[in-house]
């Protein structure tokens, strides 16, 4: 083998072990999201060309038209358009508003005025007219490593988490069941990709999220077992680089059982 091509294998080497963020997501706590992290609240909608009063004074549907932008670098892109809430659309319930409009989660609880919400006075909903299950997803402007938000919803069911990369491929999915209201801001559900998370896709029979949160520029550093394979790998291939790049066959002696001692292995050269 030359040495030109065990270079390029050595490369090889260091792009595979040493490429963060490949595989699947890893579910994490609110404590690991950094100073750097974004939170959406969904506050300060107001009915426009792309926001439909859905109903009463509180209840606003965004993305009427078109994929609906936040501000803050996040935007909802399915289902647009909007279809309504009674048809699984995505709603924002907003007590800044108004309290005309109750939302009723049975034992969970009934979200009547902004003590209910965890963060600020509105959140983001979505609920399926039949019992089935709806999807509310969000689309980042850049890629993200973090993504989380605090999950709650009619009461005996589930609201999964799942996140895509750039190119729509799934990464991981994580599930967590409803709570009574007064837990709501303490059941978070997130999930981290050193290697980016392009959509969150938040799912559920009748649920509300709230305090979205994600965030982006990790230094992505390989686990330390990837770190220690790593190290022994390039030694090795180094090693063996710096073998080949003497120009004479290398004369090793030979103390193996069955070898006469001082035999010398002839290699010969590539």
């Amino acid at each position: 083998m030359r040495l030109l091509e065990r270079h390029r294998i050595l490369a090889a080497v260091v792009l595979t072990l040493g490429a963060p963020g490949l595989g699947s997501a890893t579910p994490i706590a609110p404590g690991a999201l950094g100073a750097g992290t974004t939170v959406e609240s969904f506050e300060g909608l107001v009915p426009g060309a792309n926001t439909a009063l859905g109903l009463g004074a509180s209840l606003l549907e965004p993305g009427t038209v078109s994929a609906f932008d936040f501000g803050t670098g996040v935007q909802l892109t399915s289902p647009i358009p909007n279809p309504g809430y009674e048809n699984g659309g995505a709603f924002v319930h907003d007590f800044t508003l108004g309290t005309d409009i109750q939302n009723n989660w049975g034992a969970t609880g009934v979200v009547n005025d902004a003590t209910d919400v965890p963060f600020d006075n509105a959140y983001l909903g979505a609920f399926h007219p039949s019992g089935g299950t709806v999807s509310i997803a969000l689309q980042f402007d850049v890629l993200q490593q973090r993504v989380g938000a605090y999950v709650t919803g009619l009461a005996g069911t589930n609201v999964q988490l799942s996140v895509y990369d750039a190119g729509g491929a799934l990464l991981e999915s994580l599930t967590l069941g409803t709570v009574n209201l007064t837990l709501w801001s303490t059941n978070f559900v997130g999930l981290e990709q050193l290697g980016g998370i392009r959509t969150a896709v938040f799912t559920g029979q009748d649920f509300g999220l709230d305090g979205l949160s994600f965030e982006t520029g990790l230094l992505a550093v390989p686990e330390p077992d990837t770190r220690s394979a790593l190290a022994l790998g390039l030694a090795g291939l180094m090693g063996i680089a710096r073998l080949g790049s003497r120009p004479r066959a290398m004369k090793l002696m030979a103390n193996a059982a069955g070898s006469p001692p001082g035999a010398v292995l002839e290699l010969p050269q590539t």
